[in-house]
This record gives structure tokens, C-alpha cells and sequence, in this order.
């Protein structure tokens, strides 16, 4: 009977060493699948991440490179955008001609005396109506450009340094030009790299002819320097 009762006492306690076992071990597997979960949810997360960031890069980029895209560069395009205040273009209708491109084609038929695209200069003629333009595109060190206008007209000429921007003009003369004066006439080059400069005949509002040269400016190494 006693040894019965030993062997039976035996059995239990294997049987509850072995239960604990069995738990412990189902503890360890749970607390281990969860550590996994947390590494595999924050690696998703990370990943998710890392995507958005990438997309948002890849955003910023194609809209710089769109941007840079509608930017003009030949002298075509930039006289296609010449707004009223740089040029005027008798015969437009804005209400019936978009951005006036019926004006200008004709214009161009009529006027267009010199296209140069290698050295980026444009001549046009006028009549007793409708104003001259010469214009030269100077290159900038970040492949942007500075349009160099003259306008003449009946009473008189203008002259510009004007900046195409995130499609906006912006007359910028007096930031890069030395002794910058309003009173003074620029003329573009037809080749090389040389300005000349005269002096308006003035007084106010009376112009007879154009004055005579003080100076030249030469554009080198991205800037513009008058010549001694």
C-alpha cells in the first residue's frame, strides 16, 4: 500500500514538472513571436517610410526639372513672351489673340531682319506705328540668361537687362550694371560680347538723335565690366 501511494505521490510530481515545463516553453514562443511582430511591424514602417520619402524626393525633383523645362532659352521663345511693358506690338488684340501669337507671327514675317541664333541675337525693323526691337541673350554661369532689349520708336529709345523667372520679367539693369542710368542707351551686340553705351539727348520729354558713346561693357566671367 505504502509503496503504492509512493509511486502515485512520483507520478504527480512528474506530472506538474512537466506542465510547468510545458508552459514556460509557451511563454518563451509567445514572447519571442511578439519581439518578431514588433521588429517585422517597425521594418513595414520603416519601409513605409523610406517610400514616402523617396516619393516626396522624386516630386521635388520632377517639379524642379519641369520648371527648368519651361524655362526659355532661344530667341524665339523669349520674344514669345516679351509682355507689353518691354515691347509693344501694334495690332494685338488680347480678347481675340492669346498672348498676342497671331501679332507676332506676323511681325516676325514682316520685320525679321537678322535671326542669329549662334551668337543669340535678334533685329527687328518698324514703320511709323510699330516699334524696332533688338535684343541679345547673354548666358549665365548657372545656364540661365540675361535678355539684353533695345526698343526704338518714333520719339526716342529703350533700353533693358531683363531676367525670365518663374514666368515672370524682371528688369534688373540697375543690380548688374556698373553706373547704371536710365538716361543712358545700351546697345546689343550682334556678335561678340561687347555693349556700347551712349548718352541720351535730353531734355525731357524732347529726343532728337542719340548721343554720343561714353563707354563699353564687356560681359566676362558672368558679369558685366565697363571697359577703361
Amino acid at each position: 500500500m505504502k509503496i503504492k501511494l509512493l509511486t502515485s505521490f512520483i507520478f504527480l510530481m512528474l506530472l506538474f514538472s512537466a506542465c510547468g515545463k510545458s508552459a514556460t516553453q509557451s511563454a518563451n514562443q509567445t514572447e519571442k513571436s511578439e519581439a518578431s511582430g514588433g521588429k517585422s511591424e517597425g521594418a513595414a514602417n520603416q519601409t513605409n517610410a523610406n517610400l514616402s520619402e523617396n516619393k516626396s524626393e522624386n516630386f521635388e525633383a520632377n517639379k524642379t526639372k519641369s520648371v527648368q523645362t519651361n524655362q526659355p532659352k532661344t530667341l524665339r521663345e523669349f520674344f514669345n513672351l516679351l509682355p507689353p511693358k518691354y515691347f509693344t506690338l501694334e495690332g494685338c488684340e488680347p480678347q481675340k489673340d492669346k498672348n498676342c501669337e497671331k501679332a507676332r507671327a506676323e511681325y516676325i514675317k514682316t520685320f525679321l531682319e537678322v535671326e542669329d541664333t549662334k551668337n543669340g541675337f535678334w533685329k527687328s525693323g518698324c514703320d511709323g506705328a510699330q516699334t524696332c526691337l533688338t535684343f541679345a541673350l547673354f548666358k549665365r554661369p548657372d545656364a540661365g540668361y540675361i535678355v539684353h532689349i533695345l526698343t526704338e520708336f518714333e520719339m526716342g529709345e529703350d533700353s533693358y537687362f531683363l531676367e525670365y523667372k518663374d514666368g515672370k520679367w524682371s528688369d534688373i539693369g540697375a543690380g548688374i550694371i556698373p553706373e547704371y542710368s536710365a538716361k543712358n542707351t545700351y546697345v546689343p551686340p550682334q556678335k561678340g560680347t561687347t555693349v556700347e553705351v551712349f548718352k541720351k539727348n535730353f531734355p525731357e520729354p524732347e529726343y532728337s538723335e542719340r548721343g554720343a558713346k561714353i563707354y563699353d561693357l564687356q560681359w566676362k566671367d558672368g558679369k558685366f565690366q565697363r571697359q577703361k
